[in-house]
């Protein structure tokens, strides 16, 4: 079998080196780019998908990384908001809440001593 070179470390127009495609962990094989068609920039194209390796007895296949858009609106930002206040109230009401606990335990024990005297 011949050695491959790997001559991937070209300088590119802008002055950035070429990224080495990845090589196969199984046989050592400078895998393929796949594409799938679908919709991008309103147009149909062919979409990167990933990586394959080209060899016949090797089933080697990497599914490349989506993009996922982010689909904020105004509402979820307002529920965030409102999830917050809602966080700092909960927090106000059970501080209150453990204060009138402590009163009412002190009453308690100040009426069993009176109730055994």
């Amino acid at each position: 079998m011949v050695d491959k070179t790997r001559r991937q470390g070209q300088k590119k127009p802008n002055g950035k080196t070429a990224i080495p495609k990845p090589i196969c962990p199984k046989c050592d094989e400078i895998l393929n780019r796949c594409y799938t068609r679908g919709i991008k920039n309103d147009k149909r194209q062919f979409i990167e998908s990933g990586w394959m390796c080209p060899s016949s007895n090797c089933d080697y296949i990497v599914k490349g990384y989506v993009e996922l858009k982010e689909t904020e609106d105004i509402d979820e930002v307002e529920k965030n908001t409102n999830d917050t206040d809602k966080a700092e109230k909960i927090k106000e009401l059970t501080a209150e809440f453990v204060k009138k606990h402590e009163e009412l335990g002190r009453l308690a024990e100040q009426i069993n001593e009176l109730e055994t005297d």
